[in-house]
């Protein structure tokens, strides 16, 4: 075909056009599976327009192995899916601290770090020192207090200590356990190693701890308004 902006415009070459404008909206996507499905059909595109318009069988080479791979890439992710299964507890804390996360992808967060029960009056974060772990709370309580004062509460289903896990900031606050509990917890290192390597786990990550910081940022600020603020 020769190339005039006729032809780069006719019905045929809106085919090619389309193949290419389906990869480039495949990349933008976060999620690998419809990544994978955007992929898939920028190939069936690409095919059709270079049998029946390019008659080109090097392209129709090349589109159709980029088609089979993603395919099997595709069945393989949707297997891993279905083999995955999460706990109601683990389940319960995808949906409330990382909405947003596939099965597959929960699982391999979850798995990096571990649980465990701690009783009332332990201290997980102290106000001034680096944050080592990034805790959730599945049953108890924990009290934030900042220069003395009580700034704000943990309650289950919250994360505790995400306000500088990612940043290596010290934190603001002194965080102890008001009740028994039962936490996940992931060590510093651990996590952000593994969000280096998970670039989708870490956007998803990063939206779910700036909904937590907002929602606490709210709470503490109530709270230091009954408590008359804070004082030097």
């Amino acid at each position: 075909m020769e190339f005039t902006i006729e032809s780069a415009l006719s019905s045929n070459g809106l085919l090619g056009h389309l193949s290419y404008i389906l990869l480039i909206v495949s990349m933008l996507s976060r999620k690998m599976f419809w990544l994978r499905v955007g992929v898939i059909g920028s190939a069936l595109a690409g095919i059709a327009y270079s049998l029946f318009i390019l008659n080109d069988p090097v392209a129709v080479f090349w589109e159709t192995l980029l088609l089979v791979v993603n395919l099997f890439q595709l069945v393989r992710l949707i297997l891993a899916e279905r083999a995955v299964s999460l706990s109601e507890e683990e389940a319960d804390m995808v949906r409330t601290a990382f909405a947003g996360l596939s099965e597959l992808e929960a699982r391999g967060l979850i798995d990096q770090g571990f649980w465990i029960q701690r009783e009332a009056g332990i201290e997980l974060i102290r106000e001034g020192t680096a944050v080592d772990n990034l805790y959730y709370l599945t049953t108890g309580k924990a009290e934030v207090r900042s220069r003395d004062k009580i700034v704000g509460y943990c309650k289950a289903g919250q994360l505790i200590g995400e306000g500088t896990i990612l940043s290596s900031d010290k934190a603001t606050g002194t965080v102890t356990l008001s009740q028994d509990s039962r936490l996940w917890c992931i060590p510093a290192p651990l996590l952000r190693n593994y969000l280096k390597k998970n670039p989708a786990v870490r956007n998803i990550v990063d939206q779910r701890i700036g909904d937590a910081l907002k929602s606490k940022l709210r709470a503490s600020n109530v709270a230091l308004s009954k408590a008359g603020g804070l004082q030097a």
